[in-house]
């Protein structure tokens, strides 16, 4: 019996056509490029962790009914509070929520009451349209005060020649 090596992978895959070659290196591409985020998915740093707590943090209510910052809730007895922030910790601490994904798993969890500014809100429509007015009314004030055009007169004001004569005089008379 005569024992033969087994062929790599690899020598299997250089014997096919150049298009099955080509058409294999896409789909393995293809691959990589759906598991990417996946195989990224770690858990953050602590450091990471606690920066995207407070960042998110700082956009939540407490859901008690005192209708303060999850992170500065005042009340001593307050067991929402707590539970609300350990959940917060958990998905901060996973690489698989980005900022976005957070407030959704916080408002599946406890409501849309935890969010101050809901996502489908009013307010941002509405602040955009009174920064547009504030601008253009700052830009009309501008354009206003730094025109350089013909200056208006007052009606019914006509320059006396007698007037200015005599002015003239006194002004040489102080001299």
């Amino acid at each position: 019996m005569i024992y033969q090596a087994a062929e790599s992978p690899m020598a299997n895959f250089a014997r096919l056509p150049r298009r099955r070659q080509a058409a294999g290196t896409a789909l393995m591409a293809l691959a990589l490029l759906f598991l990417a985020p996946a195989l990224n998915a770690q858990d953050r740093t602590p450091a990471e962790a606690d920066r995207l707590y407070q960042q998110v943090g700082e956009q939540l209510f407490c859901i008690c009914g005192c209708r303060e910052n999850l992170l500065t809730c005042s009340h001593n007895v307050c067991s929402a509070k707590e539970e609300e922030r350990k959940f917060l910790r958990e998905l901060a601490g996973n690489g698989k929520f980005d900022e976005s994904a957070i407030k959704q798993e916080m408002v599946n969890r406890f409501g849309p009451g935890v969010l101050q500014v809901p996502e489908q809100s009013s307010l941002y429509p509405l602040l955009a349209i009174a920064g547009a007015v504030l601008i253009a009314a700052f830009g009309a004030g501008f354009w206003v005060v730094t025109r350089k055009g013909e200056r208006a007169e007052a009606p019914g004001r006509e320059i006396d020649p007698e007037l200015e004569a005599r002015i003239a005089d006194e002004l040489k008379e102080l001299d």
